[in-house]
């Protein structure tokens, strides 16, 4: 009797967790998509508050602080952006209790520093959810050109 009770109980909660993890798979995904968008946007505000202050950004084997890509590599990345058209072409977010992960994969086109630039970049973004909803704990890109 006590199984059956126990059964029951988890069915009829399930619909709750289901909507709880539909509701914070969306929000992370959301998060990530106001990170692109201030990005391409060059709205430094946005993206500073999206990132914790402990925030790690990976990218061509470098690693820096949210300080030092703020104050060094996020105008490159700005102007970079401005100059490509993007499309996503795949994307896949899992969510744990305080943590998830955003990855995207997509291909990007366009003209930068006078070139025909082709590129297939995949991005990570591990998010934590704090009193103010998800941010950005790190962020690791990388990418490949179609030549």
């Amino acid at each position: 009797m006590r199984l059956l009770l126990l059964c029951a109980l988890l069915l009829a909660a399930a619909p709750a967790f289901s909507q709880s993890a539909a509701a914070d798979s969306a929000a992370a995904i959301a998060v990530a998509e106001r990170f692109h968008h201030a990005l391409a946007h060059g709205d430094s505000l946005t993206v500073a508050a999206l990132l914790l202050p402990d925030a790690l950004v990976l990218e061509g084997g470098r690693r820096e602080t949210r300080a030092e890509y703020l104050g060094h590599h996020y105008g490159h990345d700005v102007a970079f952006l401005r100059a490509m058209t993007q499309s996503d072409v795949a994307r896949t977010v899992r969510v744990s209790t305080d943590m998830a992960h955003v990855a995207t994969v997509s291909r990007m086109r366009g003209m930068y520093r006078d070139k025909a630039r082709d590129v297939d970049s995949a991005e990570l973004l591990v998010l934590h959810r704090t009193p103010e909803g998800w941010r950005i704990a790190a962020v690791h890109w990388s990418s490949g050109t179609h030549e």
